[in-house]
């Protein structure tokens, strides 16, 4: 008779619930959280969130994409198994951020097995909200009670809801990366292509018109007048089946994602709050798996391409990435330790040489490039179109002044190869637009915010 009423309180805390957005909880919930994170409330909260989830979702998805898409279950038990302070264990982790990788590309993740039966778009979808939710609320349980568990489960959802548009980030990621040459390989050169012809073609930038329109039209018209159409299907198999950066990028964005407040596209009241430990947890796995270090909270555009990431990429907390560039190994870092602006912010198309450091708030503006072995640093603005070459050395010194001033460069800007640019002044070192900088010189500020030649 005792446990019959029990029942009967307990379901008519679930009749009570409060709204997803009330995420204060009742002491019953509480109790009920001890034993397991999935119980009877929570499946009462979660199914008006996955139907709505799931109505959004179905559309993005073509029928060949659904005959590929395998999502690697796991227990419900393992799933709540607490670890340290509660907080979710790394082989959890690697198999929630697999099974989103192939929410956003389907196929390029989870093989088949015999006994793995593909799933339905639904099964899939709340196999993967499970997950979710269980790694965002132990992340809030290793630092606070459980009143956090409510906003766990919409900062879940909030994710899922974002599936539309990571999917298509990572596509334009993986376009991206066609502008790697390596993509013209031994096979593409079998089939008859001559590397001659190759040669004579300048792809990059039909490419970057593509990722302009947002349009794959422009690189397959390009493809269509060579006689190549087919080449575009096989180069995003082989940069989907075997390029590191896509996927760095799309771990970057899952844990990105965790660290935003601001309401979410579209929307059904969807409410989110930062996730602690979490985020940070994503990157430091990603870093494992490919040396790139990318802080969570670092914003980044989309059609970027991480060329050889292995050897090392680093981007700080507030730092800025835009869309269309092409980054090879360098440090994106800070000079301050003060909570503010201190990373560097990069604009559209840009590319940034490799071994090459920006350090501080330096900017550097659309369609400039920044050769190998190059270090920037403190203050500097470089506008845009700008070319700046190997070996060069750019950056504002405390000396004599406390407080150095900036040095901006103008648009299209050229600096020969082993140049120094150092600004020891109060004023700030203006080089005018259209400058042409000889190799190996030696600029500094000669007191009036002009540039100096020093022998």
């Amino acid at each position: 008779m005792l446990s019959f009423l029990s029942s009967v309180v307990d379901m008519a805390v679930i009749n009570v619930l409060p709204t997803t957005s009330e995420w204060p909880i009742t002491d019953t919930y509480k109790k009920m959280t001890e034993t397991t994170l999935f119980d009877i409330s929570y499946e009462a909260r979660k199914k008006p969130l996955l139907n709505q989830t799931l109505e959004r979702l179905q559309p993005i998805y073509s029928n060949a994409e659904l005959d590929v898409l395998r999502i690697d279950r796991t227990s419900r038990e393992g799933l709540a198994q607490r670890s340290g302070r509660g907080f979710v264990n790394r082989d959890t982790l690697e198999t929630v951020l697999g099974n989103l990788l192939e929410c956003v590309a389907p196929g390029s993740h989870n093989a088949p097995h015999l006994h793995h039966q593909n799933q339905g778009l639904s099964e899939a979808i709340e196999e993967v909200a499970d997950q979710l939710y269980a790694m965002v609320a132990q992340s809030f349980l290793a630092v606070t009670d459980e009143t956090y568990l409510g906003a766990a489960l919409e900062t879940a959802f909030s994710l899922l809801w974002e599936l539309p548009r990571l999917k298509s980030r990572a596509l334009w990621n993986r376009f991206a990366s066609l502008k790697d040459p390596a993509v013209w390989d031994a096979y593409l050169l079998h089939t008859g292509i001559s590397r001659e012809k190759i040669a004579a073609l300048d792809f990059r930038s039909q490419i970057d018109v593509a990722i302009q329109e947002r349009t794959f039209e422009p690189y397959q018209d390009f493809l269509g007048t060579l006689n190549l159409t087919s080449v575009l299907d096989y180069q995003l198999q082989l940069v989907g089946s075997t390029y590191p950066g896509w996927r760095i990028l799309f771990y970057h964005d899952v844990a990105h994602a965790l660290t935003q407040t601001e309401p979410l596209e579209e929307s059904p009241a969807i409410q989110r709050v930062p996730v602690p430990l979490l985020p940070r947890a994503i990157s430091e796995l990603a870093g494992r798996y490919y040396q790139a270090d990318l802080h969570p909270e670092t914003q980044i555009g989309d059609a970027n391409f991480l060329e050889h990431p292995h050897r090392g990429v680093t981007t700080g907390q507030t730092g800025i990435i835009g869309s269309g560039c092409v980054i090879y190994p360098c440090t994106l870092g800070g000079l301050s330790v003060k909570v503010k602006q201190r990373h560097p912010v990069i604009g559209d198309f840009v590319e940034i040489g490799t071994d090459t450091s920006l350090l501080g708030p330096v900017q550097i503006a659309d369609y400039s490039s920044v050769g190998t072995n190059t270090e920037i640093y403190g203050f500097v603005e470089i506008e845009q179109r700008c070319r700046i070459g190997s070996s060069v050395i750019i950056g504002t010194i405390r000396g004599a002044a406390e407080h150095p001033g900036k040095i901006y460069i103008g648009d299209e800007v050229r600096i020969g190869d082993g140049t120094v640019i150092e600004n020891t002044s109060e004023m700030d070192l203006i080089i005018p637009n259209r400058s042409q900088i000889p190799a190996r010189s030696h600029v500094a500020n000669d007191g009036f915010g002009f540039p100096r030649y020093v022998v």
